[in-house]
């Protein structure tokens, strides 16, 4: 009988204490439970969109990494082609200054012709001496020694020393532009 008493009054208490929580609950108006309701729906459907976006960005994070390792490596392929050429352009640049060395030479050694064509020679020499003597100044200055000695032979007059000089400046010319 006592459980039965005791039974009855909890189920009383119940009675009385659960429209009290209801009343809590129930005190929002319909229109409030409404307005919430379709809030927790938008605020639910902005995270599966959000969601969406942050899968669609791994992903496209995920590609661009993908193309940034292959471009790596691609460059990686081609940086060893890309350092040889500031060497090639020094080379390049040592090549041009000597054939240019060499045309200034044959310009130098060919003066007489140009004063002959009644043409302005880009130098000019008071007298022979001192066209020698700019001659065999270049000739030391290049370090030629075929050149030196070709350039010997002229001072000495020989026979066909300006053609020997005029074919062997054309052919170094030549070789350091190859």
């Amino acid at each position: 009988m006592k459980k039965a008493i005791m039974i009855g009054t909890v189920l009383v208490l119940l009675l009385f204490l659960s429209p009290s929580c209801a009343a809590g609950v129930s005190g929002l108006s319909q229109e409030e439970y409404g307005k919430l309701v379709s809030d927790l729906a938008a605020v639910q459907t902005q995270i599966q969109s959000l969601q969406d976006d942050l899968t669609a960005a791994q992903s496209q994070i995920q590609s661009l990494q993908d193309d940034l390792t292959a471009v790596q490596g691609d460059l990686a392929k081609v940086q060893p082609q890309i350092q040889p050429l500031p060497e090639d352009k020094e080379v390049a640049e040592e090549k041009r200054a000597e054939a240019l060395a060499y045309a200034e030479y044959m310009d130098i050694l060919c003066i007489n012709f140009w004063k002959e064509a009644k043409l302005t020679p880009r130098f000019e020499f008071e007298d022979d001496s001192e066209w020698i003597t700019e001659l065999r100044s270049r000739t030391s200055d290049m370090g030629d020694v075929e050149l030196s000695n070709y350039a010997k032979e002229l001072e000495e007059r020989r026979e066909f020393a300006m053609e020997r000089i005029w074919y062997y400046c054309l052919d170094r010319i030549e070789k350091a532009l190859k």
